[in-house]
């Protein structure tokens, strides 16, 4: 059982899975070298809860208690009495090697290490280490605070053990866990990317209209949000890193016709930067023909890449949906979803 945790980077992320661990129990470590990062780190937690205290949904004593367990520290001497580490440092590789080698040598034998990586080699974290059966993908949403979904990453040495327990832990913070194989972009982000790259290049090609797109999706699926909504939401900067990755990765089945560099090259990422597919906010418009049709291939799409997904081994067809559901906020998954319209995937 884990009782004791260390979190490695006080940033946003960082601060939520502190967060979310005190909130369950767990006593925390936040660690950061930087004495600046672990304030706003501490900050954070505290007004994640003093939120909730607003809201009625915590009482002051809860959260006192919740603030009283993350304990902020630049020591690596303090993870000595940790289960676990788990880091939440930038997207890069080297960092995050840099990070495991770190981990191993502070945390107690018999402590599991995992990563919030939302895509990189967990098999590569793991060769870092004197102990590569014990590391492990922990892939909280952001907010992590509010999102249900982790996903539990098995890389190629990582044991049934370490797995159960990930799986246990995270069940025990409230969360819905679902077990992964290692895969580049994973699940939710794999499925996810391919039906909005589809989308991007279909409408481009057809002159959609975006917020006519937008409606359609909504309408004709089970998605809250149309692509280009949700582009601008997740900011097209970070949707393009990922989405050249998974070219990268998986061909052209993820090329988007340049329609997120294009934007991000003109200084359009999104809502962080006040436009990106809109110029500010989402407007609303009517679904049409084009819109229609754009929608049929992000659904059939995302199918598709489900498909793929059970195929290859990387996760069961109901963890597929139950992912989906929790993790993008869909009313239902692609699987369900196909069995009640009878959609195909797409060719």
């Amino acid at each position: 059982m884990i009782r004791r945790m260390a979190v490695l980077g006080a940033g946003v992320m960082g601060s939520e899975i502190a967060q979310t661990a005190a909130a369950g129990g767990v006593e925390v470590v936040l660690l950061d070298s930087d004495p600046a990062a672990l304030e706003r780190g501490v900050a954070h937690v505290a007004k994640i809860c003093d939120r909730r205290v607003q809201r009625g949904r915590m009482s002051a004593g809860e959260a006192a208690a919740i603030q009283a367990r993350v304990t902020p520290t630049a020591d690596d001497a303090d993870l000595a009495s940790c289960d676990l580490g788990i880091e939440a440092v930038p997207e890069i590789l080297d960092v995050k090697r840099e990070v495991f080698r770190r981990l191993d040598s502070a945390l107690p034998a018999g402590a599991l290490l995992a990563s919030n990586t939302s895509g990189l080699s967990i098999t590569a974290l793991a060769a870092e280490t004197s102990r590569p059966e014990s590391v492990v993908g922990l892939h909280f949403f952001n907010p992590a605070s509010v999102m249900k979904l982790v996903e539990v990453i098995r890389g190629d040495t990582t044991s049934e053990a370490t797995m159960v327990a990930a799986e246990q832990l995270a069940t025990a913070l409230g969360k819905v866990p679902v077990r992964v194989r290692e895969c580049p972009g994973f699940l939710v982000n794999r499925v996810l990317l391919r039906a909005l790259v589809e989308a991007y290049r279909h409408s481009a090609e057809l002159g959609a209209d975006l917020a006519g797109a937008d409606r359609a999706v909504v309408e004709g699926g089970p998605a809250p949000m149309g692509p280009y909504a949700l582009g601008d939401l997740i900011g097209l900067d970070t949707l393009g890193h990922i989405q050249r990755d998974l070219e990268e990765a998986y061909g052209d089945r993820f090329g988007d016709g340049g329609e997120i560099a294009r934007r991000v090259d003109a200084g359009r990422l999104g809502k962080k930067s006040g436009a990106g597919f809109y110029d500010g906010d989402p407007t609303e418009a009517a679904a049409d023909a084009a819109g229609t049709e754009v929608a049929a291939r992000y659904y059939a799409s995302a199918l598709d890449e489900a498909r793929r997904c059970v195929e290859e081994g990387i996760a069961a067809a109901a963890d597929v949906d139950l992912a989906m559901r929790h993790g993008c906020g869909w009313t239902t998954g692609p699987f369900e979803w196909a069995q009640s319209t009878e959609a195909s995937p797409a060719g």
